[in-house]
């Protein structure tokens, strides 16, 4: 087993390779096997499948290359982004054109490297730096001057879009340009998957491709040992729904429930007043295994039983019981090895059959804005969550097929090869929740989740999935979770009829 850098002859390229010893520098794909692992430093020649996986695949470097069809892709995915900059293809413009044509001042740039979906540092420069040093010799990245991630408000959203950005293109690796335009919005500018490398910059490469290495060939050596994850990590989730009255409105869930606990309120309130709170949320403790962190889900809805007191309110999951409140099953990971090739796992094989069984009408109304493709967050007890579905409490039987996925999902993230999302055209389907084009996508990855060894064990719990799939069945958002879950009420709710699913419409 190797690690090759395909290159086009770069001197960052070349910068880099003298750095890091263990990796090979190559200009063409005829010495790698199998077993390798190849990083594309914009070089597009040769086929991905000749290797064990790639990182920035051919497909997510060809995203980039002209720069109309990058911004389109990043605009699909909900990234915002400027139409055309004042000066010409220049990557930090102190002006740009926003699609409804007005001109808007960019009053601060980032930028941000990124290896293996994580960050690197973060570099600042306000748009004067940049234009007076760019009249003096062009150099025009000299004027950054590195920050914390932390440094404020604006630069922990720079990372969040960077992120965001270089995933939505199918990348692993880059650095990313963003602004701040005067009317406080962030944008993405650019995005470069074979940056310059030097001075810092390249450093922070160094370390970052050593550390991969490091960390990709000890869980490589554990694979080949038959050594998986299996109950060597946690899960959780936190789990967000709505409260809805008799007369089918919207009832706070602040009246009700404390802002903390295992039990609270989202923190989004009505009008951004920090008093007001609509999303109710259940933060079961953590479990290592799919049938504990269910029951540790029905403990929560019992003690949120036992602190809304009303018989007449309806609890209400899925996607948006209530338009623009959308909802999330955020699923939390810790002790589980954090890398871009497992998002991009979570996407294919978990984010796809999810979808699959969420409404459509809903699931398209919450994305891309909530719950985009390759939507994950770092947590501070050091792990992250995955948080692309839509809030899976609708019944018992989705949580723990919904859970059960996830565990098969991330034992066996190295045997599940595929990246679906890679390509523009399957994206826009995923957001357009278009389930008919998706399905043979669906089967065929279905198909690889059944061939490993953990699916057997909970095939049971996840033979929903290809039923719901088969039958055109979507889960029920008007359905009171309480009922689902058998959970006693005294007084019936007024609500539609007990049903955990619902039939979709056909196409015509």
């Amino acid at each position: 087993m190797g690690y090759l850098l395909l290159h086009s002859g770069q001197p960052s390229a070349k910068r880099l390779l003298r750095r890091v010893v263990e990796c090979t520098g190559v200009e063409g794909l005829d010495p790698v096997a199998s077993q390798d692992v190849v990083i594309r430093f914009g070089n597009t020649n040769g086929d991905d499948s000749r290797a064990a996986w790639t990182l920035n695949p051919r497909q997510a470097i060809l995203n980039t290359t002209q720069r109309k069809n990058m911004l389109r892709i990043l605009k699909q995915n909900g990234v915002y982004t400027p139409s055309i900059t004042v000066e010409s293809g220049a990557e930090f413009p102190s002006e740009v054109v926003l699609d409804n044509g007005n001109r808007v001042k960019v009053i601060r740039h980032y930028r941000v490297p990124i290896f293996d979906l994580q960050p690197l540092a973060v570099f600042r420069a306000d748009s004067k730096d940049v234009w007076l040093q760019a009249r003096v010799n062009r150099n025009q990245t000299d004027r950054f001057r590195e920050v914390a991630f932390d440094e404020d408000v604006y630069a922990t959203r720079a990372v969040r879009l960077a992120m965001r950005s270089l995933h939505a293109l199918g990348l692993d690796f880059g650095v990313v340009t963003l602004g701040i335009t005067a009317r406080d919005r962030t944008i993405c500018l650019n995005v470069n998957p074979a940056p310059i490398l030097h001075g810092r910059m390249v450093e922070l490469f160094e370390e970052a491709v050593n550390a991969f290495i490091t960390r990709d060939r000890a869980e490589t050596s554990s694979w080949e040992r038959n050594e998986r994850y299996d109950g060597e990590f946690k899960m959780g989730t936190d789990l967000e729904f709505m409260l809805r009255s008799a007369q089918g409105r919207m009832v706070l869930a602040s009246k009700y429930l404390p802002r903390a606990g295992r039990v609270g309120c989202d923190d989004r309130s009505l009008e951004l007043d920090g008093e007001r709170f609509p999303l109710a949320e259940v933060r079961p403790d953590p479990a290592t295994t799919p049938e504990e962190l269910v029951a540790n889900i029905r403990e929560t809805l019992t003690e949120a039983q036992g602190l809304i007191r009303s018989r007449n309110v309806q609890w209400l999951a899925g996607s948006m019981p209530f338009k623009n409140f959308p909802l999330g099953g955020h699923i939390h990971f810790s002790d589980l090895t954090y890398s871009s090739r497992l998002v991009k796992v979570f996407d294919t094989y978990l984010g796809l059959p999810i979808m699959m069984l969420e409404a459509n009408t809903t699931a398209t109304k919450r994305r891309p804005k909530y719950g985009f493709l390759g939507d994950v967050r770092f947590k501070s007890h050091g792990g992250f969550e995955y948080r692309t579905p839509g809030s899976w409490l609708v019944s018992p039987e989705i949580a723990l097929a919904v859970s059960a996925l996830a565990y098969v999902v991330a034992v066996h993230h190295r045997d599940l090869t595929e990246s679906l999302f890679i390509s523009p055209a399957k994206q826009r389907q995923f957001y357009l929740a278009d389930k008919h084009e998706l399905n043979a996508d669906f089967q065929r990855i279905w198909s690889q989740i059944e061939a490993t060894t953990t699916y057997r064990r909970y095939q049971g719990a996840l033979r929903i999935f290809p039923e719901m799939v088969a039958q055109g069945i979507s889960w029920d958002e008007a359905v009171d979770i309480r009922r689902s879950w058998g959970l006693p009420i005294e007084k019936a709710a007024a609500s539609r009829p007990n049903i955990s699913t619902s039939k979709r419409k056909k196409r015509t």
